[in-house]
């Protein structure tokens, strides 16, 4: 009754062919729809293509998390299946015995080993009156057992539906990051125009400007949410009021004039708002300019950092979309060491001379061997080896060389 294991590097191939072929299809270049664009339209659709590109990239990176989870729940639910499986046969032969022995006191009843002309049923019924005595509770085993299989092989049919889903999708987010990709890496050519790039670094500005007023209106609105929390709180809940003298005790009030306590009257308890607030990301690591962008290259990005993985693990890094081959690069000065991880890849794990360790991980190969290297020196290519079928960096932050932390408030100003 197992289902079809479900294999990564057949998952890998179907993506990589429906990518490929996908790629293969002529894509009308973002830059070439209007070549009268102004300066300012030029770089408002570098801006708007980079957006666009971002959110494809971190629905790609959403649904290759899923996939790992679902995958994940196949292998348990096959492994469920195969011992239920296996408790199922025991229990049946099982019951044989006892029947067999209470029926015959050791010979075999011809029509238990009757194959064909009768029915399952009717072989069921005969061991359940034989075994009644000595066997129900095993028969109440099986029949659970039986329940417990059967719904565990429906769960599994349904992971693989969920699998080829995600599969599909994946095929299609990557084809549309590679087109997307493509249309930015050509609009970003006319940043050469200085005229080109000071409109694009000024609505840039603005939009980074835009976030931030946004974000500390978020904060604005979750404080005075909060404050207005304990202020509802405070109110439904007044303090008692001190009694001086204590001469005179004091009166005991009637239910009826007994003011609601919060601590005896949950419901009287303001509810948590409906819908909160996000959040606002942490700021970049990095501030003081120095730090030079990993990907030397078009790139496309979302945050993505602290999602689940399988096996209890957490994203703890970015993922940057860019093409195959792109330079990567050192984000500041630092040692370099070369290393191929079974997760990763070909990897870099980076000792910065900002007192900060990063790591690099899929790159296509590497450039020199372990060194020492300047800030910006090429140290390998964009490429999708180890645990993943498309080609991006995996991206990781560690202040002072321990616990990964978000990395994207810092990639995002700086890239």
């Amino acid at each position: 009754m197992a289902g079809g294991r479900v294999s990564r590097r057949r998952i890998g191939r179907v993506v990589v062919a429906m990518a490929l072929v996908a790629s293969l299809i002529p894509a009308r270049s973002a830059a070439a729809a209007n070549s009268n664009q102004t300066s300012d339209q030029v770089a408002a659709e570098i801006i708007r293509v980079q957006a666009k590109a971002d959110k494809t990239a971190k629905l790609w990176s959403l649904a290759q998390i899923r996939l790992e989870d679902v995958a994940g729940q196949i292998q348990t639910s096959q492994a469920k299946i195969a011992a239920a499986s296996a408790q199922y046969s025991d229990l049946q032969a099982g019951l044989a015995r006892i029947a067999i022995d209470r029926f015959t006191g050791g010979a075999a009843p011809s029509i238990l080993l009757v194959s064909g002309d009768v029915t399952e049923n009717l072989q069921r019924n005969v061991l359940k009156n034989i075994a009644l005595d000595a066997g129900s509770s095993d028969l109440d085993t099986l029949d659970a057992v039986r329940s417990d299989l059967q719904n565990e092989q429906a769960h599994l049919d349904a992971l693989n539906v969920q699998s080829t889903q995600l599969v599909a999708d994946l095929a299609t987010r990557q084809s549309e990051i590679t087109t997307q990709l493509a249309d930015l890496a050509t609009l970003r050519d006319q940043l050469k125009n200085a005229e080109v790039k000071r409109a694009y670094e000024a609505q840039l500005a603005k939009q980074k400007q835009d976030e931030a007023n946004a974000a500390a209106q978020r904060d604005a609105k979750a404080a005075a949410d909060q404050a207005a929390l304990v202020t509802a709180a405070a109110a439904a809940n007044p303090p008692i009021e001190a009694r001086g003298s204590g001469l005179k005790p004091l009166p005991a009030a009637s239910p009826a004039t007994t003011p609601a306590r919060a601590s005896s009257n949950p419901a009287a308890t303001p509810p948590p708002a409906s819908d909160p607030t996000p959040a606002s990301p942490p700021p970049p690591v990095i501030t003081d300019g120095s730090w030079i962008c990993p990907v030397a290259g078009p790139s496309a990005f979302g945050d993505t950092f602290g999602a689940p993985r399988p096996g209890g693990r957490k994203h703890e890094g970015v993922d940057m979309m860019s093409p195959y081959g792109t330079p990567l690069v050192a984000v500041v000065a630092g040692f370099a060491n070369m290393k191929t991880t079974n997760l990763g890849g070909n990897s870099i794990t980076f000792d910065g001379d900002d007192g900060n360790g990063y790591f690099y991980a899929h790159l296509s190969s590497w450039e020199g061997s372990s060194r020492h290297v300047a800030a910006g020196e090429v140290i390998g290519y964009v490429g999708h080896t180890g645990d993943t079928t498309a080609n991006h960096l995996h991206f990781e932050i560690h202040p002072g060389g321990g616990a990964a932390v978000d990395p994207y408030p810092t990639v995002r100003k700086y890239c």
